[in-house]
């Protein structure tokens, strides 16, 4: 296969530099089939790689134009040597910041999965969007997401899009824009998660998708499908939807990912409430050099650092291994040498904090991304201990921790303060995010990734529900006395039945 010989002759490395995953010829005769069944008379690639949509859509009409765009010479020069022998045109140039007011009948495309911060036009690309369509990006938007946006701007009147996407857009406030482009003039006609992305891309690392759109003055309901084998792509669209929304209905500012959950509950709002109520989710400490901030008893010992200079904090999620962390549980991962203490150096610096500063910049510390731009470079960001931390990334349950021990954390936990008249519903809180009705209300708001991979970022935990005060102290003391005195993480049956009471059991139509 062409794809497996350009990544043994580029390397993983290159790969990486431009985002390159390349696509299954399943996918890109889904793709190109569907754009060619809606009338196309040309079609346009901005990403071309090693052509597989320029291969697709030969073998179902060799007599369509194909053009395209691509960055990477190496790619380029690859496919030249080694294509198949029907060369397109692909012009060598930057997709992002080449605008013309050419309009496409047809558009396929596999972007780049880089993060935005990584490219290395960034200031120029968000400038350009600011110019040619008045809208401002927000720094955080990856690249794939900036692709679709262009490319939605360039479809002509009566033209079809296939984008193959990480589908974590549908999740993130950076969304937003790209959802709202979606639901113009009713463009978004369907979106398919690929439940079986390992099969399609082994590589993968999070949840992709395919978006179909059309710029045929419809507003049609919003298809929302899953596929569980590439076998499926061939009559998925002849299926019933998973979900099949009215443009009206869906919201730029909603997560859609839940739209593709077989089982969709709705739930007593009247009994839930957003968890900004109680207090506010914020992240963890980020030190950018952790083999400078973070050490053990031992190397403490040893670089003579005062313990004035040194604050509990755990630094991976694995530290914690229970639901509670308490004195006692941080005394004996201490005892075992484990690297929980923050090196928290304030001015003015005695003679071993100053030693241990010059030792930083000899390592080269202060040269770090986020070290660089602070000054001084060894000043940390200020954090008061969290009473509870939820797990960044999960797989089939949450992670959460009572934090007795009124430790620090790192960016492996989310960090929940209540407000100051919410405090005595932390315990509550603690019990309920445990539950499996928390499971399916907070999973709204998750980001799912890759191989079950889940995410929350603290504004979506902010925006998440939870139980009320009215509902909480409806639940009987002596139940929650003996789940939080419980030995293991596993809520009593009786409670776990009244958090299952937040579910409705047969949501309205």
């Amino acid at each position: 296969m062409t794809s497996v010989r350009y990544s043994a002759s580029a390397g993983l490395a290159h790969r990486k530099r431009w985002g390159q995953y390349f696509t299954a010829p399943a996918i890109a005769d889904f793709m190109c089939r569907w754009i060619l069944q809606g009338g196309a008379r040309a079609m346009f690639d901005p990403a071309f790689g090693l052509g597989a949509f320029h291969q697709a859509t030969r073998a179902i009409d060799p007599a369509i134009p194909f053009s395209g765009t691509e960055l990477d010479e190496n790619i380029l020069a690859f496919y030249q040597q080694n294509g198949d022998g029907s060369p397109p045109l692909i012009h060598w140039t930057d997709y992002l910041l080449h605008w013309s007011e050419i309009r496409r009948p047809g558009i396929v495309c596999n972007p780049p999965y880089l993060r935005f911060q990584r490219f290395v036009n960034r200031k120029e690309v968000l400038a350009a969007f600011q110019r040619q369509l008045g809208v401002k990006l927000p720094g955080y938007t990856n690249i794939a997401s900036a692709f679709l946006l262009k490319s939605l701007s360039e479809l002509e009147e009566g033209g079809r899009l296939a984008y193959l996407m990480p589908l974590e857009f549908l999740n993130t406030g950076y969304g937003e824009t790209i959802k709202q482009a979606l639901l113009e003039n009713g463009l978004l006609k369907a979106i398919i998660r690929l439940d079986c992305e390992k099969e399609a891309f082994p590589d993968a690392i999070t949840t992709l998708g395919i978006l179909l759109a059309a710029r045929d003055g419809r507003r049609d309901p919003v298809a929302f499908h899953t596929a569980s084998r590439l076998e499926d792509l061939k009559k998925i669209l002849n299926h019933p939807a998973k979900a099949l929304v009215p443009p009206e209905g869906l919201l730029p500012s909603e997560k859609w990912l839940n739209r593709f959950e077989t089982t969709r509950h709705d739930f007593s709002f009247p009994d839930l409430r957003h968890l900004n109520y109680y207090g506010t989710f914020s992240r963890g400490i980020a030190t950018g050099a952790n083999a400078f901030f973070i050490v053990n008893q031992r190397r403490a010992e040893a670089m003579g650092l005062s313990p004035t200079h040194l604050l509990p904090c755990i630094s991976r999620s694995a530290q914690v291994t229970g639901g509670v962390l308490d004195e006692a549980a941080l005394q004996g991962l201490l005892a075992r040498q484990e690297r929980l203490l923050l090196v928290n150096l304030v001015a003015p610096l005695d003679e071993t904090a100053t030693a241990y500063v010059a030792w930083g910049e000899a390592e080269g510390f202060h040269q770090r991304y986020l070290t660089r731009n602070r000054n001084p470079w060894h000043r940390l960001e200020k954090r008061t201990p969290a009473p509870l931390w939820f797990g960044v990334f999960s797989r089939n349950a949450f992670k959460v921790v009572r934090n007795r021990a009124r430790a620090l954390h790192l960016t492996c936990f989310h960090g929940f303060h209540p407000h100051h008249e919410m405090e005595p519903w932390i315990d509550y809180l603690f019990l309920y995010f445990n539950s499996r009705a928390a499971r399916t209300i907070l999973g709204r708001n998750k980001r799912r990734y890759g191989d079950g991979l889940e995410k929350f970022e603290p504004n979506d935990l902010n925006l998440a529900l939870a139980p009320t005060p009215r509902w909480f102290s409806r639940l009987p003391e002596e139940l929650v006395r003996h789940a939080l005195s419980a030995p293991d993480d596993a809520l009593p049956p009786e409670l776990e039945a009244r958090f299952d009471q937040l579910l409705l059991a047969d949501p309205p139509p």
